[in-house]
Order: C-alpha cells, then structure tokens, then sequence
C-alpha cells in the first residue's frame, strides 16, 4: 500500500549524503585484469607469405640404370609401415646397387628390399 507523505516527512532532508566515490574499476566492467594495448608501430607490415617450394627429386645413374632415391625413401616407408602400426620419427635409407638392395633403419628396426 503506498504511504502518503506526510508534514514530518516534509521535514526530513530529500536525500542523505552518498558514501564518497571509490577509485578503482566501475562495477561490472570488462577486462579487469587487462593491460592496455600498446599502439601499433605506423609502417610496418606482415611479412608476405613464401611460395609452397616442391621436395627436391634426387636421382642417380649407375651401370646404365637410374634409379630415383625419392621413391626408394617412399617404397622404405611403406615396407615399415606394412609390418608396424606406429609412426615414423627417423629414417635412414642406404642403397647398394652392387647387391642389388636398399636397406632402411627406421625407428631402429631394419629392413631391407630389392632395388628394381
């Protein structure tokens, strides 16, 4: 029920002085924690993105053959991967053409295949 006003309420002041302000952040402000940003230099500029450069192809001759050492790597893998399920982290391929085979040492199992 609202009150009516009444000669005593007259009386009183309208309003009692407010606490004195605070200092610090404003209530419900954003970024509390945040630092401010330091402006940004006038000039300088991304550095422009290089251009996809292809994997060298290494190839060899030897007695009248050629042979490509790119996909004797990939043939590597693919034996090690045939056998073991986990990743490969090193790789080392070694051919010998006198025996007629490419051995491979990876993730220090060895492997070995013939060189076609």
């Amino acid at each position: 029920m609202p009150r009516k006003k009444s000669e005593t309420d007259a009386a009183l002041p309208a309003e009692t002085p407010a606490a004195p302000a605070r200092r610090g952040r404003k209530p419900g402000s954003k970024n509390r924690n945040a630092k401010p940003k330091p402006p940004k230099k006038p000039g300088r500029k991304a550095a422009p993105k290089k251009a996809h450069t292809p994997a060298p192809e290494l190839y060899f001759q030897l007695g009248g053959r050629e042979y490509n050492c790119t996909a004797l790597m990939e043939q590597a893998r693919a034996a090690y991967r045939a056998t073991h399920k986990t990743g490969i982290h090193t790789c080392k391929v070694y051919i010998k053409p006198e025996e007629g085979a490419v051995y491979y040492v990876i993730n220090k199992e060895e492997g070995k295949f013939p060189l076609e």
